[in-house]
């Protein structure tokens, strides 16, 4: 009985794949800077990366509300520089999981790793890391060979 063929997710987008630490919206911070109307304020700044005036915030009352009502004007700005903070300002994202995959290429070294591996080893769907071994080789970032057993080893060039 001849093997199944191997469903095509070429066509899934790599661009709905957005960093974590990207993903902040201006909506979602204006919610969390309506409790400073009931005296709990500042968690919007937690939101948006200011953790020190976050707690200067939560413990006055948004300085006694006036730097919450002048946090209402600032929030756009506010969010879009959280946007922008350098990753070694402890804003690290994850790994994207083509990181995640070379990461494991170069842990397994000569020996590399079979498909069934990084699904194990990363915890990801094989229905996402099919393109990315795709993507990876025709980028030339990964090699495919057969071990001694005939099984498909992806290894780094």
């Amino acid at each position: 009985m001849p093997p199944a063929p191997h469903p095509d997710f070429s066509m899934t987008s790599r661009e709905d794949r957005t960093p974590l630490h990207e993903i902040r919206r201006v909506e979602v911070a204006y919610l969390l800077w309506t409790p400073s109307l009931l005296g709990v304020a500042g968690l919007h700044r937690f939101y948006t990366g200011r953790w020190k005036t976050g707690l200067l915030w939560l413990f006055t009352g948004g300085l006694c509300g006036v730097g919450s009502l002048i946090d209402l004007f600032l929030i756009p700005a506010q969010v879009q520089s959280f946007k922008q903070l350098p990753l070694a300002h402890g804003n690290q994202p994850p790994p994207t999981l083509d990181q995640s995959i070379l990461a494991l290429a170069r842990r397994r070294g000569v020996r590399g790793f079979t498909f069934n591996d990084a699904v194990l080893e990363l915890g990801t769907s094989p229905k996402q890391i099919r393109p990315e071994l795709e993507h990876l080789m025709q980028e030339d970032c990964l090699h495919v060979t057969n071990d001694a057993e005939g099984r498909i080893i992806y290894r780094e060039p």
